[in-house]
């Protein structure tokens, strides 16, 4: 891997994983590739950790190969390899006839990283509005561009795009991992975002109309959005979700696999797409969605309970915790969670302060054992790796090179971030929009509605405060004896 051959390390993944025959569906975030397996029993994880990797690991039926900033490089090869097409429908078998049952733990265990799955595909999307959010907030803080500019508005509504419009691209994702056909998934999420159909949602729900003079007018609504063969339809808002749609095209798997059984070959163009809508306009609004969107408000209310009840306790732990959430791949798992907590709250007071305080920590740790150790090697490793904690937001590195390697750092660093989560949690410190927790994002944490860098500032100062108490404690902990050791056994 001298001169970086991607393509001879994605064909040694893919022997390692069980061959081409045994991928049901690959994505990468920022550092790791994430293969979905059909059959787990067939991947090799002690040989895919000796291709030069930084590591290798199981979720659930989701192999995450752990590569760092060479991921988009190495997926690419992966795709070539594998003949795998973003776009293109999959093995109609993911569902397996693989000869062996699913147990209770194999589906409970597969809900998580299928749900990632569906998520993955879309954070460029996700990650362009949030950024593109942070670089208007900076313009408009640096007095470059005035808050009531004609740019600033259209901005504003262009960087909600992607999150008002979330079921449409979670279901071009979930189209793929469910063998749906694309355009019918996303013919679903539009039917739950139709302006017609939302106006129905509004109606349903009735309004509540502020009143200067006194408390505000409530205006009840009819209870329902409307009805479908007699089934009333409740009325859920189904934007800046992810749960209802995933539910959705689920169900669309199952259905287009049988009617593509029961309808003849000659007529499926036409009617398997009839009776799968006659099917899923139903079904789908009155019933799968409705439970989708209450599951959603359930995990965002407990959230939020919990968060309520713990107070700072509770994003102290999180964020104390957040390095071994980063290093079993389920950090991403959490978005949903955030998600539905953040349409309780208005903003995310879970994911976004826990990921920044945590990178600010981890930096700081690494750059105390770059300024505190004589091994020329790992003061380079540590300096690059706090450039990469606060500059792009690249955590692993530093955590499989350093702090997790050597111990002491890390226990240094769930310290400092724990304490700085605390604090934020007085301040109930949170974010507005989502993306990578770096050095540009930080304007994530000013309120676009009014301007206010209230959060922006109380997460830096605690990002500080727990920076520098990180960094203390690993310049005391840390010891260049003991590090020797652990480089020597390997």
């Amino acid at each position: 891997m001298a001169k970086k051959d991607f393509g001879q390390l994605a064909s040694q993944i893919i022997e390692k994983v069980g061959g081409k025959d045994n991928i049901a569906h690959a994505a990468h975030c920022m550092t790791r590739l994430r293969i979905t397996t059909k059959d787990t029993s067939l991947v090799n994880l002690d040989e895919l950790k000796k291709l030069g990797v930084i590591g290798a690991q199981m979720i659930g039926d989701q192999v995450q190969v752990i590569i760092g900033n060479d991921v988009p490089e190495v997926y690419e090869a992966f795709l070539k390899s594998t003949g795998l097409a973003r776009e293109a429908a999959i093995d109609e078998n993911l569902d397996g006839d693989l000869g062996k049952k699913k147990t209770i733990k194999d589906v409970l265990g597969s809900i998580l990283p299928t749900i990632v799955s569906c998520v993955f595909p879309i954070l460029p999307a996700l990650c362009a509005c949030g950024m593109l959010q942070a670089f208007i907030m900076i313009l408009v803080n640096t007095r470059i561009l005035s808050a009531s500019s004609p740019t600033v508005a259209t901005f504003t509504w262009v960087y909600n795009v992607a999150f008002y419009f979330l079921p449409v691209l979670v279901a071009s994702a979930a189209a793929k991992r469910f063998n749906v056909k694309s355009a019918m998934a996303i013919l679903m999420a539009c039917i739950m975002i139709a302006p017609d159909f939302v106006a129905l949602v509004a109606a349903g729900q009735g309004t509540t109309i502020p009143n200067p003079a006194g408390p505000p007018t409530v205006i009840p609504g009819t209870g329902n959005a409307g009805s479908v063969f007699g089934l009333p339809i409740y009325p859920a808002t189904y934007s800046n979700t992810i749960l209802p749609i995933i539910m959705c095209v689920f169900l669309m798997g199952y259905i287009e696999k049988l009617l593509n059984k029961i309808v003849p070959k000659a007529f499926r163009f036409v009617f398997v797409p009839l009776i799968e809508m006659l099917i899923m306009v139903p079904v789908g609004l009155a019933i799968v969605g409705p439970i989708g969107a209450r599951l959603s408000i359930l995990m965002g209310n407990l959230l939020t309970m919990m968060f309520r009840t713990l107070g700072p306790v509770a994003p102290m732990l999180l964020t104390m915790f957040m390095p071994f959430i980063i290093l079993t791949g389920l950090h991403f798992n959490l978005m949903a969670v955030a998600m539905a907590m953040a349409g309780v709250t208005q903003k995310n007071t879970v994911t976004h302060p826990a990921f920044f305080l945590t990178q600010a920590a981890q930096g700081a740790a690494c750059l105390a054992v770059a300024l505190k150790t004589k091994n020329a090697e790992r003061r380079a490793l540590g300096l690059s790796s706090a450039f990469s904690d606060w500059v792009p937001g690249i955590s692993e590195p530093g955590m499989y090179g350093i702090t997790l390697k050597y111990k002491t750092p890390m226990i240094a660093s769930m310290i400092g971030s724990g304490i700085g989560a605390f604090i934020g949690g007085l301040m109930n410190i949170g974010s507005y929009a989502g993306g990578p927790p770096n050095l540009f994002t930080l304007p994530l944490f000013i309120n676009p509605a009014t301007g206010d860098t209230t959060d922006l500032k109380n997460i830096v100062i605690c990002m500080i405060i727990g920076g520098i108490i990180t960094f203390v404690l690993t310049w005391i902990l840390y010891k260049d004896s003991s590090a020797d050791e652990i480089d020597a056994k390997g």
